[in-house]
């Protein structure tokens, strides 16, 4: 009886070891609980663009005031993540939702801009966006399994799903062509890098020959953001909504690659439309 006794005891501790294993494992996967990377020195993992980056033409930088705040590291107010923006196009007509929000048209098939996975790894979530535009689509790089790559806005494809593995440069959705996409990499809960610091150089050149001189271009320091703060809405519940500053020069908050045409100084096509693209945050 005493050796069955122990038997049990065993049985039991291995059952709640493995149920706290699971419960551990489910938290670091969703808040990278127990994560803690260099944010100032990360490994450059990426291998392939996430983007087909023919079709884009600005580049919001990591800390700027661009759509709403998203931050970590022990900093506030601030977009620790890029948004990548389709040639702006005002003859495009925007969509309505039930509230009356003002939407971009959705894909249509045939203006679309290809979504990539930039690592070979596995989707371990794919969530609802706070506007109903596409999805965020979560993938754990096998090369650097303590960083998440977020997608935003994407429409992903048939097939693609939670617990997926993908490859680096496999097609894994699109976005419409008369909205911004945007992109996250995350240590942990809260732990945010820039896209570009963990991309190699012989991807980067793809942007040098666009008109980036260096990856500086694309990231506001800390410092500077906190001499030159944008204050915001930190509650959670809220929509995390910057409140500009007077003067507050946005257009400092983006590169424009070559190739871009500011909507003042476009032309009027052959279809009597203007060539400029409206897109979302």
């Amino acid at each position: 009886q005493g050796f069955i006794h122990w038997v049990a005891i065993i049985l039991v501790l291995i059952a709640v070891g493995g149920v706290g294993y699971f419960v551990f494992s489910t938290l670091r996967e969703k808040v990278g609980l127990g994560i803690k990377v260099d944010v100032n020195n990360p490994p450059k993992f990426i291998q392939a663009d996430f983007i087909d980056l023919s079709k884009i033409y600005s580049i919001s930088k990591y800390r700027s005031g661009e759509g709403h705040d998203f931050s970590g590291n022990g900093e506030t107010c601030r977009s620790m993540k890029h948004y990548f923006t389709p040639q702006i196009d005002t003859s495009i007509k925007p969509e309505k939702d039930a509230d009356g929000r003002t939407l971009p048209p959705k894909p249509d098939g045939v203006h679309d801009i290809d979504i990539f996975s930039p690592v070979d790894g596995k989707i371990t979530d794919i969530t609802s966006e706070r506007l109903p535009i596409g999805e965020q689509i979560y993938i754990e790089p096998t090369n650097a399994k303590d960083f998440t790559i977020r997608l935003f806005h994407i429409y992903k494809l048939d097939g693609i799903k939670k617990g997926s593995i993908v490859k680096a440069g496999q097609k894994i959705g699109v976005i419409s062509n008369y909205s911004a996409t945007d992109i996250s990499v995350e240590g942990g809960r809260y732990q945010f890098v820039s896209y570009f610091q963990v991309m190699p150089d012989s991807i980067f050149a793809n942007y040098q020959k666009r008109g980036v001189i260096s990856r500086d271009d694309l990231i506001i320091t800390r410092e500077y953001r906190d001499a030159h703060p944008i204050p915001c809405n930190q509650d959670d519940k809220g929509d995390q909504a910057f409140y500009y500053p007077d003067g507050y020069d946005h257009e400092a908050d983006d590169v424009y690659l070559s190739g871009y045409i500011a909507p003042k100084e476009q032309t009027t096509g052959d279809n009597g439309n203007q060539n400029q693209n409206s897109s979302t945050q």
